[in-house]
């Protein structure tokens, strides 16, 4: 079956895990985007950097925007399901960045030349630069998971 690619945002490419919920920010959160812990218990998206506060991915998006109080369902950070993510700018995926630790770009795609040495970072674990993943995006697309890196990975 041809893959589906997405402009944006995390896709699980394996069975992701139970969905949760958690009211959602005054936010429109879309699905695959990742969301935070805001402080407050709400989920939000306004974020450009994974950090301890990282809950997991949008599994079916919502607008909250005029604060209603909704909730969003989430697929919870875990370190076995994999995703396809769009690389953002800079350049096109390549062998050699497979078994990187990198961050987002902005809150719904990852850069290839923002490291992460400490926290919670995307692993890199096989890239997509088939002519089709290349039209869809011009830098091509990663394929890892979310891990735990350095000091908090014990």
């Amino acid at each position: 079956m041809p893959r589906r690619y997405q402009a944006t945002g995390f896709v699980p490419i394996v069975a992701p895990p139970a969905r949760v919920t958690r009211l959602a920010d005054t936010d429109a959160l879309v699905k695959g985007d990742p969301v935070i812990d805001d402080g407050s218990g709400y989920a939000s998206n306004n974020f450009t950097a994974i950090t301890t506060a990282f809950l997991g991915i949008v599994a079916a998006g919502v607008d909250n925007s005029g604060d209603d109080g909704l909730s969003v369902e989430i697929y919870p950070f875990d370190d076995k399901t994999q995703y396809i993510v769009p690389v953002k700018a800079n350049e096109v995926i390549d062998r050699a960045d497979v078994g990187l630790y990198v961050n987002l770009s902005e809150n719904n795609n990852i850069a290839l030349n923002i490291t992460v040495t400490t926290g919670i970072a995307f692993f890199i674990e096989d890239i997509d630069i088939s002519v089709a993943a290349i039209a869809a995006n011009t830098y091509g697309y990663a394929i890892g998971r979310f891990r735990h890196v350095g000091v908090q990975a014990a």
